[in-house]
């Protein structure tokens, strides 16, 4: 058959968008991450649901939480998604392969190196367990996962393990020798699916403190909890926010930052790698994350929430090494406007793999190609073109270039409003202002027409499938 274009997908799970390269955030930089930016594109996506483990079904199906229904916590271990991106590559005639924490996908691949979610302590589906087991190692894992369990990020049990023992670095190597396995004669599709930087646990010792902790106290804020319900729900008991002190939040931030670290240089071995293969002039890559982290917004600790840090993620597209991109026929596409119209979400990512993969879209997805944007077009035309939605609980947000509303859906009223373009930073709620009332009627509007394209694709919640056939 012709081969085709072949693609690396590399999902990071709780990945912000402003770690991945972006030095006017944090002392702190991505070297590989950024080399693939510069390269193709970087775009901020908002997550279609800034929760576990909705969040990562709307990654992997293209749909919104409300489509398939996954809006409450949760254990990726216990959710199989059908019908995502991986089984329309598969039938678009990819050999498809997984490293990771690939569970959600079932029997999807082709091919796969199966990482359990960091919940499980089972080793007879966890290649990472089993090779700790085989070097001795399992109980201290076990025993650093318990300490995760009871405290999150707040007191975490420190190993002195090598990278390439860290569930990541782990993760990262099996990439590698995965990649090796690949055809040169037919397209495939290497899915690797890292279990951080969002997963709350320290990276192993040559990964921390990469970053002077001093540097990482700047910004901090004592949570307010009067306000607190218009901005997240929590993920950790209070008493443990209350005991936050700048040094400790900026441990906690040093240890998220040495895990994205960890994951940028396993993204740089993977590449490098991916230069040694004859197919490498059709080979793209494309990184991107389920939701983000919030590291001392407002004082917090968590994911829940619509704060930027929480729902902004990166999508980075990257074309081969040497490769000449612009011309009209390079991809097959539906027809695009010229212009970045609207606001990004995760949900278009599905719609970006399917170009790239020349797949058939089901109904039940409204996302929107991306890949467009590296010829110099806009986002294709469908799909939500008045502001980006996400979803948790019983929350939902409606993102417009210039404004953000956030919603109570049980009793349908505004929980929170935020103009973006004069506080960037969110931190004046102007629900109870003259101005905020002056426009919340419209955004009221605005959610209804971003809603219509989704209502029009729903299905029904099968807990085991995220989008039923």
């Amino acid at each position: 058959m012709d081969c085709g274009r072949n693609l690396i997908i590399v999902a990071a799970h709780g990945l912000r968008a402003d770690v991945a390269g972006d030095t006017l955030s944090w002392p702190f930089v991505a070297p590989n991450l950024e080399s693939l930016s510069n390269r193709g594109v970087r775009l901020v996506a908002r997550s279609a649901c800034p929760a576990d483990p909705g969040g990562m079904v709307s990654l992997l199906t293209g749909m919104h939480a409300r489509q398939h229904g996954v809006l409450g916590a949760g254990r990726m271990a216990d959710l199989k998604v059908a019908h995502g991106w991986p089984r329309w590559l598969t039938e678009a005639g990819y050999h498809t392969a997984g490293v990771g924490c690939v569970g959600m996908l079932g029997d999807e691949l082709a091919q796969r190196q199966e990482v359990a979610d960091i919940s499980q302590t089972e080793t007879d589906q966890c290649a990472y367990l089993k090779a700790m087991w085989q070097k001795g190692y399992l109980s201290a894992v076990l025993q650093q996962r318990r300490q995760r369990n009871r405290f999150g990020p707040f007191e975490p049990q420190r190993l002195m393990l090598e990278p390439a023992d860290d569930i990541d670095g782990f993760i990262s190597r099996e990439a590698e020798a995965m990649l090796r396995t690949m055809p040169e004669d037919h397209p495939w599709a290497l899915i690797v699916n890292f279990s951080g930087p969002g997963n709350d646990m320290p990276p192993p010792g040559l990964y921390d403190q990469l970053v002077d902790l001093k540097e990482l106290e700047a910004g901090f804020m004592p949570p307010d909890f009067r306000g607190l319900n218009a901005y997240a729900e929590l993920d950790y008991p209070r008493v443990l926010l209350q005991r936050l002190d700048p040094l400790k939040l900026a441990r906690i931030r040093g240890d998220y930052l040495g895990r994205v670290s960890l994951l940028d240089h396993g993204v740089g071995r993977l590449t490098a790698r991916l230069s040694e293969r004859k197919d490498r002039d059709r080979t793209w890559v494309v990184v991107c994350s389920d939701r983000g982290q919030l590291l001392g917004e407002r004082g917090l600790i968590g994911h829940r929430s619509f704060l930027a840090g929480a729902v902004e993620v990166p999508v980075i597209l990257t074309p081969p090494l040497g490769s000449k991109i612009g011309t009209e026929d390079d991809f097959k596409r539906a027809e695009v406007e010229v212009g970045l119209d609207g606001v990004i979400s995760t949900v278009d990512v599905a719609a970006t793999i399917a170009a790239l993969g020349s797949c058939d879209r089901p109904s039940c997805h409204n996302g929107r190609s991306l890949a467009g944007v590296l010829f110099g077009h806009g986002i294709e035309d469908g799909g939500s073109r008045v502001g980006s939605v996400s979803e948790f609980g019983n929350r939902l947000m409606l993102e417009t270039e210039q404004h953000k509303v956030v919603f109570d859906t049980e009793v349908q009223e505004p929980m929170a409003l935020f103009d973006l373009l004069n506080d960037s930073d969110e931190r004046q709620n102007l629900l109870e202002t003259l101005a905020g009332a002056n426009v919340i009627d419209s955004l009221r509007w605005r959610l209804a027409d971003a809603l219509m394209p989704i209502r029009a694709g729903e299905r029904v919640n099968v807990p085991k499938a995220a989008c039923p056939g």
